[in-house]
């Protein structure tokens, strides 16, 4: 049996629109399934314990965004009952379909989470406890994060399918007010002292805040974190050179450096607003780990 967690709310609600149309080609393969439905943020990972402990189902499908993959995923690790997770993706971002080459489209994603094939497993982080899918940033994409979601534009822009815009417009407004500190990265470790540090970001995959390539190179199933440093870069180089991070090309900038590892703290001279998958949950100390291969996914 198939579990579906919705957010029918969300994106103005286009996601409640997305499960019609799943639902119907459902009945219309008279596959047995259970749907929840969420009614406030944190609700999803609830629901996921749920289906895994009062269902016998086999898979769970979160249909949203990169929050509610957080979530889902966050719940079924508390379940601790093994469990493949598939992804129909209804968010602003989307960046876990992106990451891991999913169907964009509602229909043919479910196809593919029906299509039989094998899981894959993928690594997840844990930050401070909790449960990152795709990234954890700290300091200037923390902030941005912060104002994306407070920002009543996001949900405006979501409706006309051009959530990518609410991420750029927040980074702007950041842009002009925000200060760098010193931060100590230790890797595996071994410690870097960074001066005038914009942004640490840690990947599982290379996409990141809507289809931004910050760590290129990032692979969501070898075991260790991919990291992202921008230090040491003035206000107006890092405006000029910020389109760069859309293809990638970011990585030769040289305000850019990159490190790898299985553990990697962060701390900084002062607290730094952290992101997971979006969402601002935690300040700055944080200490990410990587729980190898530990999640199926249809992928």
């Amino acid at each position: 049996m198939l579990g579906f967690i919705v957010n029918p709310v969300s994106g103005n609600g286009r996601r409640l629109l997305v499960w019609k149309r799943l639902e119907k080609e459902l009945e219309r393969r008279r596959a047995i399934f259970r749907v929840k439905m969420t009614t406030k943020q944190g609700e999803a990972k609830k629901l996921a314990v749920e289906l895994l402990q009062k269902e016998e189902v086999s898979k769970i499908i979160a249909v949203g965004g990169d929050g509610t993959v957080n979530e889902v995923i966050s719940g079924m690790k508390k379940a601790n009952i093994p469990c493949i997770f598939g992804h129909i993706p209804a968010g602003s971002g989307n960046d876990f379909a992106r990451g891991h080459s999913l169907p964009g489209d509602p229909v043919a994603a479910l196809e593919h989470i029906l299509s039989g094939m094998e899981g894959k497993a993928i690594d997840l982080f844990r930050v401070n406890g909790e449960i990152a899918v795709n990234a954890v940033g700290a300091g200037f994409d923390g902030e941005v994060a912060r104002v994306t979601n407070e920002a009543a534009y996001k949900n405006w822009l979501n409706r006309w399918r051009l959530g990518r815009m609410s991420y750029i417009i927040s980074v702007i407004r950041v842009f002009l007010s925000y200060r760098t500190s010193r931060v100590k990265l230790t890797v595996d470790g071994k410690e870097t002292r960074l001066e005038k540090v914009w942004l640490v970001a840690v990947a599982n995959i290379p996409n990141y805040g809507g289809g931004m390539l910050i760590c290129p190179k990032a692979v969501p199933d070898d075991g260790m974190a991919e990291v992202c440093v921008v230090s040491n870069v003035s206000k107006w180089s890092l405006i000029r050179a910020f389109p760069m991070i859309f293809n990638g090309s970011h990585v030769r900038h040289p305000g850019v450096r990159f490190f790898r590892g299985k553990q990697i703290v962060i701390e900084a001279d002062r607290e730094l607003k952290v992101h997971v998958d979006g969402e601002v949950s935690a300040s700055t100390p944080i200490t990410v780990e990587v729980e190898p291969r530990s999640q199926l996914i249809c992928g």
